[in-house]
Parts: C-alpha cells; structure tokens; sequence
C-alpha cells in the first residue's frame, strides 16, 4: 500500500502512471535505492510476512539503520483482523483494522486507499453543497441484513479467528469481539427508521455490492452506492469484517458528514486532526440514541456551519486522506 507509486514490474522506481493515478508528482519524491541515503523509509512488503516467513531479522536490520540514523520507518498491516506484532523503536505501524486499547502507539491508523471516484464518476473537482432543511437525510447504501445464517457465518469466522490465535499462543490477550456487520448495521437503520426526527435514505443489500457479477451490473450499483451518498445529508459508517469503513472515507470524499460509529477504532492521524469537528461521532454504547444524536448534532448548526463543514470534509479527503495527502503526512513527520 505504501511503496505502490515507487514498484513497478519487479523493479523499484517511480512509476508515472501509478503518480498519475493518484495525482501524485514524481518532482515532489525521490527514490533511493541505500537505505544510508534516505530520509523516511517505506517498508516495501506488510509486515506479518516478514513474521509468516522468517524474515523478521529484515525489520531488525532496518530498524538498527532507522536508530542509528535518527529516521523513521513505516509499514503497514493489511487484513482486516487486528493482529498483534512485536513492536520495534524506529518503525511504525500503519493499520486500518485493531482495537485501539488493546495496541500500542506504535500502531496507527491508515487511510483506505482511494482514487478520487466523485472526479471519476461526477465529473467535478468542487462539491455543491447541500442547503440545510430543518429535518437531516440519512443515507446507507450496503450489506445490512437480518439474516440469521449471514450472522453465524460471520460469528464462526471470529471464532475460527480466536482460535487460531489461542492455539498459536494460549498467552495471547488480543482477540477479535463477537461482531456481525451485517446485522449490527441493520439494527442500527431501524433505530433511524423509528424515529421521527430525521429521514431515512436506505438501501439494503442482502450482499456485497448487492451480489453483482458483471461489469455492467458492478457500474450500475457503484453508481447507486455513490448517489445514496450524494443524495443524503449525513451517512451511516459501521465498521465491517474489520473494525474500519471504507464508507467513513467514501463519505469525506463526496463532501458528506459521517455518522462514525466508534467500535474503538484507530483513525488516521489523530493527533493532528480532530475528527470530532468533521463527523457525527456515537460511541458503541450509545447506539440505540443515534438517531437522536444526529438529529441534536443537525439542529446545533446553522446554515453557514451545514454548509462549510460539508466543503471541509471535501478539503479533509483531497489534502489529507488521499494517496497524495498521507504521503505529504507521513514526510511531516520527518
């Protein structure tokens, strides 16, 4: 994820297509092929294969140049299990998945990569924001479904999950929670269905991407997906398999306000943005209020602060939670 402008073909280098794809400039970056000579040093593989595989003593030998030199490193953690890994002083941990209380502050969290689909798919650089109504629209375009089989299927595979990781090391204390995505999510739609304080804008998938298969049948409903976002005022973002969302940031990108619900998540550079100011933030515990909470949040705006938080949220995704943005991030912290 983070050395993916500067691979190509088996080489190392700055692949100008990859750039142009992320509206990166190569002027902006420069590879180095010594270690010796770099500034910040980007992990080329994600870090439990050098675990899985025998290669911790490459994280070793990076770290050990990282200390001396006085740089950092950084790598990342795919999956969406919130696997623990040994910590080391120079390298840190970029994630989308974990628990926030049970890692260290080696682990942070990582953006979900994303191109810029309102450009791609809308046309336009600039949102149009919406006008405030008295009454705020929630939308949610997704797999959420009562389905008991879909809820055990997901349950079995945390299980299977804790398993593994018990029967690996019977010491270990991180585990996956109980979590049916699906289900939660559904429930989490009927708490605004039953309310009367807000409108709802809800379209529910039995599936993933409402189980299309061609390509024409993924375009129409990537375009529905974008639209239920565009079309709403605030959106509902539930973590998934893994304790992120990828509609938090779909939601940011199209200058929408997220309703975040926070399972103990790790976002992305908390320390320098306030995420509070840019969404609607319910705690787990406080679920069964969320429709309150939106509607309290909605009514506390005036229409000059409705507006301007949807064109900063636009802001927040372009220069900062786009490939682009957490490049420039990460070399702030140099």
């Amino acid at each position: 994820m983070l050395t993916r402008p500067f691979y190509k073909e088996s080489n190392w280098c700055l692949d100008s297509d990859e750039f142009e794809k992320q509206n990166l400039l190569p002027k902006n970056f420069q590879y180095e092929l010594d270690i010796n000579s770099a500034d910040i040093v980007l992990i080329p593989f994600s870090i439990p294969f050098y675990f899985t595989s025998n290669k911790r003593y490459l994280l070793e030998d990076i770290n050990r140049v990282c200390k001396e030199r006085g740089i950092k490193a950084y790598g990342f953690i795919g999956g969406d299990f919130g696997i623990e890994l040994p910590d080391f002083s120079n390298i840190i941990y970029y994630r989308q998945g974990g628990f926030k209380s049970q890692l260290s502050e080696k682990n942070k969290g990582f953006i979900v990569g994303l191109s810029d689909h309102f450009q791609r798919l809308f046309l336009k650089e600039t949102i149009t924001p919406s006008e405030k109504k008295q009454m705020p629209t929630i939308g949610f375009c997704g797999h959420a479904t009562f389905s008991l089989s879909k809820r055990a299927k997901e349950i079995v595979k945390c299980l299977l999950e804790n398993g593994k990781r018990f029967k690996k090391n019977p010491l270990n204390k991180v585990y996956e929670p109980i979590f049916a995505s699906a289900y939660e999510r559904a429930k989490l739609l009927t708490y605004f269905e039953k309310s009367v304080k807000v409108k709802t804008n809800f379209i529910y998938r039995e599936n993933y991407r409402g189980g299309a298969f061609t390509e024409k049948q993924r375009t129409a409903t990537t375009l529905e997906y974008y639209n239920n976002i565009l079309e709403s005022d605030y959106v509902l973002c539930l973590r998934g398999a893994g304790n992120f969302s990828v509609r938090f940031y779909e939601t940011l990108m199209l200058g929408k306000i997220p309703i975040f619900v926070n399972t103990d998540c790790l976002l992305p550079f908390e320390d320098k943005i306030n995420w509070k100011n840019h969404v609607v933030w319910v705690e787990w515990k406080d679920r069964k209020n969320i429709a309150q909470r939106v509607a309290d949040f909605h009514a506390a705006l005036s229409t000059n602060e409705f507006v301007h938080l949807q064109i900063s949220n636009r802001e927040l995704w372009k220069e900062t939670l786009s490939v682009e943005g957490i490049l420039e991030m990460i070399s702030n912290d140099l």
